[in-house]
């Protein structure tokens, strides 16, 4: 079930408690699908988020944590329970995947680490299977702070 099929945007300022995406505006698109779990075994993931650069305004490269938990605080996700899949938009090598580890805690604010591998075949298997037919993202538009 999609939750969510868009061009997700940001404009570079901080909104109550939750810091920014980037400090500078920007935007990605974004698919955001639930995902079934198969009988009695309970999933690993139970949301699958594939997102892309769109070429607009600055990437999140560099932090993709603060992606994630804004993603997160928006459509009511846990961040430790989402398959994170760049779309690379390329023929080889086109999912990477995106692994958050918590690192440390203060308060009820959690740190992650992220780290990168390309995904397996049965994670391609998965976003395949989630997404329908192999497609390049697109999207309709929200913005967000």
């Amino acid at each position: 079930m999609a939750i969510f099929d868009g061009r997700y945007y940001w404009d570079g300022t901080k909104d109550g408690d939750l810091e920014p995406v980037a400090w500078y505006p920007g935007s990605y698109d974004v698919k955001i699908v639930a995902l079934e779990g198969g009988g009695k075994v309970t999933p690993m993931w139970s949301t699958l988020c594939l997102f892309a650069r769109t070429g607009e305004g600055v990437s999140i490269s560099a932090n993709p944590e603060k992606f994630a938990k804004r993603i997160c605080a928006e459509f009511f996700l846990d961040l430790e329970r989402v398959l994170w899949v760049e779309d690379l938009l390329s023929a080889a090598d086109r999912y990477q995947v995106v692994t958050f580890t918590c690192s440390g805690k203060m308060g009820r604010e959690r740190f992650y680490q992220a780290t990168r591998r390309l995904a397996t075949a049965a994670e391609k298997r998965l976003i395949e299977k989630a997404l329908g037919p192999v497609e390049a993202l697109h999207g309709r538009g929200v913005q967000v702070g």
